[in-house]
């Protein structure tokens, strides 16, 4: 295997790796057994040291990198990244993606997550020190095509959602009946159900302090950044992904 980074010569990186630190049983199922408290709950789970360094050679010094996996198992890449991020400090994120077969999810990935996040105790005397960091799960879902006014309600929570996810400002700051802004430390989020109501949300946002992005759900093309220009200094208009536009028309026409 050869591994490049941008700007970077390639580096030649050999295909099998020995020693203690890649022991799937010590540094895998073992491990696996300390964090749940219980033995067996995944069979064959990779080393923890195995996955880390794998990351390491290829975003190590990228500290603001997202990782990935869309094959989850029992959590071992997110834990692999707060353990990178804990060493250097770095702010990585990961997203894991899996079909919960098993209820492996919810079982084993997600409270193994939890539990690295905050810490816990193994064994009589043991303590697993907290890496800290934030998780959200997410279950996926359909909605149904037809215009009905449930399905309308379905498609703009799951909208919210998705726009949250992408902006990453999980913080609710409030709502009305037209649109909703939600924060992080760094910026908020507005998104706006009805376009009617621009000005109203324009009223809101100049109370607050934080550069804005903000989402206008509309049955046409229109982008609204004309109706922002006065803010153009505190607020940007993004687009809403087109997957979910093509939703939102097909039920709302």
């Amino acid at each position: 295997m050869v591994v490049k980074k941008q700007g970077v010569n390639a580096i030649p990186v050999f295909s099998i790796w020995q020693g203690a630190r890649y022991n799937a049983g010590t540094n895998g199922s073992a491990l696996l057994t300390n964090i749940m408290g219980t033995a067996n709950v995944f069979p064959y789970p990779k080393s923890l040291y195995t996955v880390f360094d794998m990351i390491s050679l290829i975003v190590g010094s990228d500290a603001n990198a997202i990782i990935v996996d869309f094959f989850a198992g029992s959590g071992t890449t997110g834990h692999a990244v707060l353990e990178l991020n804990k060493d250097d400090g770095g702010n990585r994120q990961f997203i894991l993606c899996t079909n919960n077969e098993n209820g492996i999810c919810e079982d084993v990935c997600y409270p193994r997550i939890k539990k690295v996040i905050k810490g816990y105790n193994y064994g009589k005397n043991d303590k697993y020190d907290a890496l800290g960091g934030n998780l959200i799960y997410y279950k996926t879902s359909f909605v149904p095509s037809a215009a009905t006014d449930k399905n309308k309600e379905l498609l703009t929570k799951e909208a919210v959602e998705m726009l949250c996810l992408r902006e990453n400002t999980f913080e609710f700051v409030l709502e009305s009946d037209s649109y909703k802004i939600y924060r992080s430390k760094e910026h908020y989020t507005g998104i706006i159900f009805d376009q009617l109501s621009i000005s109203r949300f324009k009223k809101e946002a100049s109370k607050f302090n934080k550069p804005f992005s903000v989402y206008v759900f509309s049955l046409g093309d229109d982008d609204f950044n004309y109706e922002f220009l006065d803010m153009k200094n505190k607020l940007m208009v993004c687009a809403i992904p087109e997957a979910i536009l093509r939703v939102y028309r097909r039920i709302f026409k």
